[in-house]
């Protein structure tokens, strides 16, 4: 894809009503990435809930239909590309999740692989087959640009953005943010504490975009930390291709 600036809105309460996405697009805005549609199974929901959450978040209740539906009234409604992201369980549950999200009109898929590694049995290797399984799935199943939101929990980080990059990942989004519990003590229970990233955030991506510019043929995203004009400068030199925008300070 061509855009027209390097600035992509991330998911955000804008992205919700086809209103935010127009004013998105009117400010600048060179795409729009909605909420995830996440396939994870009742069962797996309960996993993530007794481990982090107390709920799920928005983009976790999201049906298939009703994001969809979302997909094609924000492409009815901008000019501007419409970058889908999809979480999923099950290979079957992705790839058809992801045909269905090209057919409704999207420009691209993110594969927001929300994967926490919980089984004490399963070594490093395996998890990282899961990401490169996934991500040739769906690259077989559509022929839209897909891109991968990745973490940083891998034993080799410029490895793995190796193997995806030689799989045929079109982008590479750094980096992904898992949502972590707390603990509330006046109620002796876990509950949410999701957090905006800080401008801190910022070096994570900054640091690894510049180890793999030029080492990988695939696009790199940069994502968390970007809270002003200046930063995004700093990522472009350092090689990113897009910046993704979500929580700002005011100038």
């Amino acid at each position: 894809m061509h855009l027209r600036t390097p600035l992509v809105a991330s998911a955000s309460p804008l992205s919700q009503e086809l209103d935010g996405i127009r004013h998105l697009d009117h400010a600048g805005a060179s795409a729009k990435k909605p909420p995830s549609l996440n396939t994870i199974s009742r069962r797996a929901a309960r996993v993530l809930q007794s481990l982090s959450l107390t709920f799920l978040p928005s983009e976790f209740r999201t049906g298939p239909e009703a994001y969809l539906n979302h997909i094609r009234k924000a492409k009815e409604a901008v000019d501007i590309p419409i970058i889908a992201s999809l979480n999923g369980a099950t290979l079957g549950g992705w790839t058809e999740h992801a045909k269905q999200i090209e057919q409704a009109g999207a420009d691209a898929i993110e594969c927001n692989i929300y994967f926490i590694p919980t089984n004490t049995d399963v070594p490093g290797f395996e998890v990282e087959q899961t990401y490169i399984d996934i991500l040739r799935a769906i690259k077989i199943a559509v022929h839209i640009p897909v891109a991968v939101k990745l973490s940083l929990f891998f034993s080799n980080m410029a490895n793995m953005a190796k193997h995806l990059d030689q799989t045929g990942a079109n982008g590479l989004v750094l980096f992904n943010r898992f949502h972590q519990p707390d603990i509330d003590l006046e109620e002796l229970e876990l509950k949410p504490n999701i957090l905006l990233s800080t401008p801190q955030a910022l070096r994570l991506p900054l640091t690894w975009i510049g180890i793999l510019y030029g080492r990988v043929k695939a696009n790199l995203a940069a994502t968390s930390g970007i809270h002003r004009a200046e930063d995004v400068i700093k990522l472009l030199m350092a090689g990113a291709d897009v910046t993704m925008l979500c929580s700002c300070t005011a100038a």
